[in-house]
């Protein structure tokens, strides 16, 4: 296990605000690895492609390429700026919890302790954004920010941890005892473009080195499951979750 503060640093960079928040929170340990969702090449191109396009009409309505032109660098920077934000969704796993959510500046990710974390329920699926039809009526609210190219996903049931900031974190007890019926357990997961192996496999690393009995987590939960968004097959496509949401604490 890693001491806390240090680094072990597989998959993705690990930028410098999960090492800050790595920092302020003791607690969850040291970083053992990042998942990313960065732009897919297929975005990059998209985005490329629509500017092109921005400067021939422009172009051909104005009767000035030049003028057309001259504003290619404001585009570039407006479209590098949305696609910056949108690919800043990422999990960091620690060794006694996770960082999941944004860390575009000014946002912050939420705190999953490992202690509030329904280690049966991880599942891989296909097309994320699904979760929330289909299990809608088992969970309050399913939480997840995602790019319309992050198709893949990994989900988990845990309760509903406080943004990563000491004071938040001092404020709702995060890694203190609390009683388990007070805890609201909601669906999260994490949208990427790239195949979910590396983060099931860093989820299943931390999890067995605290002596929880997941090893071979990757043969149960992969390859993803394609679901259908139909409430009817959430029995059948995400067992895992299902049971999760409904065990009595």
């Amino acid at each position: 296990m890693s001491a806390a503060g240090t680094t072990q640093g597989t998959g993705d960079r690990v930028p410098r605000k999960a090492r800050r928040i790595a920092a302020e929170l003791p607690e969850l340990g040291g970083i053992r690895h990042v998942e990313a969702n960065p732009p897919s090449p297929t975005a990059w191109w998209v985005a490329i492609g629509t500017v092109l396009l921005f400067t021939v009409v422009i172009s051909l309505g104005t009767g000035g390429i030049v003028g057309a032109l001259v504003l290619i660098p404001a585009w570039a920077v407006i479209g590098w700026i949305i696609l910056g934000y949108l690919g800043a969704e990422k999990v960091v796993v620690l060794d006694r919890g996770l960082l999941i959510g944004s860390f575009a500046p000014f946002l912050r990710p939420r705190v999953v302790p490992f202690d509030r974390f329904e280690v049966s329920s991880i599942t891989a699926v296909r097309p994320g954004w699904k979760l929330a039809g289909m299990l809608r009526g088992r969970t309050r609210l399913t939480t997840g920010r995602t790019a319309v190219w992050a198709w893949n996903g990994v989900s988990f049931v845990a309760a509903m941890g406080p943004v990563a900031q000491r004071s938040y974190v001092d404020a709702a007890g995060t890694f203190r005892a609390e009683e388990p019926e007070r805890r609201e357990r909601v669906v999260w997961w994490f949208g990427t473009w790239r195949q979910p192996d590396r983060l099931v496999g860093a989820l299943e690393s931390a999890l067995v080195d605290l002596g929880h009995p997941v090893a071979g987590l990757p043969q149960h939960v992969l390859p993803m499951v394609r679901i259908s968004g139909n409430a009817a097959d959430a029995t059948t496509q995400l067992p895992r979750l299902v049971a999760a949401l409904e065990r009595r604490s």
